[in-house]
């Protein structure tokens, strides 16, 4: 019975240590706590079952050996028959509804995804919910490994040029922060909060600034009336419905400043509807293009730099012609 405590404590502290470790899993935060809920009820029954063993034991020894019997019942508040049981039982019985509360909070913080409702934007739901792990996974890859090409375009065409940049799904700031780092001028826009919040913290001494705009509408930045030298749009195109895309396009080329360019890249892979990414073809994007009257230059194709055997990234630009 002593051990009850300690084995409940163990318990208890080690899967509320799990649930913290994993932020962004949440059928597995929702396995232990509802494991521990389970494990500190179920201690509760087992120290009632135990009372009561050592109860009879205890009658049996008063009747049949009373010679080596004692007598233990204390008439003070902390000395009275069954304090004991009744404090193991209220410790218990707190951690007990503790991992409760806690299990339904996090099912209503993750409704959408663990009860498959489709949020109205599942892809900024989506970056909201796993932002910490995705974060980790972007900072990992350089700028310069994941845009090669516009490394080059940098270097050969703008070199020495004041640039005013505008990176469109700015996620965690990485891009950002390289254009920011060599004296440029940055705009980043980021619709997920949790993102946003990420990135402003790792880039803090960079002169970033961040707003919540998105593409299709871009609504913020088109109210500005402000251009750019150059708009990176990485990783973004497969969060826009088909229908979405012509105003996306030719609205990103309203922002680009005359000899201005636009730096894409299209994620080639299977759609994912419960994370907003939608089925993107090099194909589909160049007759949008076309349909726009606008000048595309198709750039390398990478593998993805994360792993992902099943995905491919084409790198584009579309250049606005000088006046």
């Amino acid at each position: 019975m002593w051990q009850i405590p300690l084995i409940s404590m163990t318990l208890t502290g080690g899967l509320w240590f799990g649930v913290s470790r994993v932020p962004d899993l949440p059928y597995f935060q929702l396995a232990l706590l509802f494991l521990a809920f389970a494990g500190n009820t179920a201690l509760c029954f087992i120290i009632l079952r135990l009372r009561y063993v050592m109860e009879r034991h205890l009658n049996w020894l008063e009747t049949c050996y009373p010679s080596g019997f004692v007598a233990a019942r204390g008439t003070r508040w902390y000395n009275r028959p069954f304090l004991v049981r009744t404090l193991f039982q209220s410790m218990l019985g707190l951690a007990a509804a503790l991992s409760l509360v806690l299990f339904c909070a996090t099912l209503w913080k993750n409704r959408s995804e663990v009860l498959g409702i489709m949020p109205q934007k599942p892809a900024i739901a989506y970056y909201d919910t796993h932002a910490t792990s995705l974060a980790d996974g972007y900072e990992t890859v350089t700028f310069e490994q994941a845009h090669p090409d516009l490394v080059q375009i940098i270097a050969m065409e703008r070199a020495g040029q004041p640039l005013t940049v505008l990176d469109i799904g700015a996620g965690t700031g990485r891009d950002a922060a390289w254009f920011a780092a060599r004296g440029h001028n940055v705009l980043a826009l980021e619709p997920s909060g949790a993102m946003r919040a990420i990135g402003a913290k790792l880039h803090v001494g960079e002169s970033i600034v961040w707003r919540d705009d998105a593409l299709p509408e871009l609504t913020q930045v088109m109210q500005a009336g402000k251009t750019f030298d150059i708009i990176v749009i990485s990783a973004v195109w497969m969060h826009l419905a088909r229908e979405e895309r012509a105003t996306a396009l030719s609205n990103v080329y309203d922002l680009l400043a005359p000899g201005g360019t636009a730096y894409l890249t299209l994620r080639l892979g299977p759609a994912e509807p419960s994370r907003g990414i939608y089925d993107v073809t090099l194909a589909d994007f160049k007759a949008l293009a076309q349909s726009l009257s606008l000048p595309v230059t198709v750039l390398r194709t990478q593998p993805d730099l994360l792993g992902r055997s099943h995905i491919s990234w084409q790198a584009l630009r579309i250049d606005k012609p000088a006046p």
